[in-house]
């Protein structure tokens, strides 16, 4: 997998950002963004090129869900790769989530091990 990738991290919780960016960095990821706000990673993502998008289900404005249905709905980014991190981890909240076309769901807590499995998997299956 290429590592070179360009990722952004959206979670409102800056600590969550951190552990994610921590993660990715120790796997050998350089290009990371973060952004706070489901607005601002919208924002992001419709100016620059970003390869993968890893988001909280629940942020302020724009929540994950509703972040991934515009990046959906935008037939220039449609494509990108889309991984949603939430506490919420019912079957319902998950269904719903793959039903908007998300990638992959991954519930918090997580190990890091798991983590990276569900990024592999993602980015294997976009290239």
């Amino acid at each position: 997998m290429n590592k070179d990738i360009s990722v952004l991290i959206a979670d409102d919780n800056e600590m969550m950002c951190s552990l994610i960016r921590i993660m990715l960095e120790k796997n050998g990821f350089k290009n990371i963004i973060e952004v706070h706000d489901g607005t601002s990673a919208f924002n992001t993502i419709k100016a620059r090129k970003i390869d993968l998008i890893i988001a909280d289900w629940h942020m302020e404005g724009i929540s994950g869900i509703e972040l991934l249905q515009k990046v959906r709905a935008d037939e220039k980014i449609s494509g990108t790769p889309f991984i949603i991190v939430s506490v919420e981890g019912l079957d319902v909240s998950i269904d719903k989530a793959f039903q908007y076309g998300v990638d992959e769901f991954i519930s918090k807590p997580f190990r890091m091990e798991v983590f990276m499995e569900k990024i592999t998997k993602v980015m294997e299956k976009s290239s």
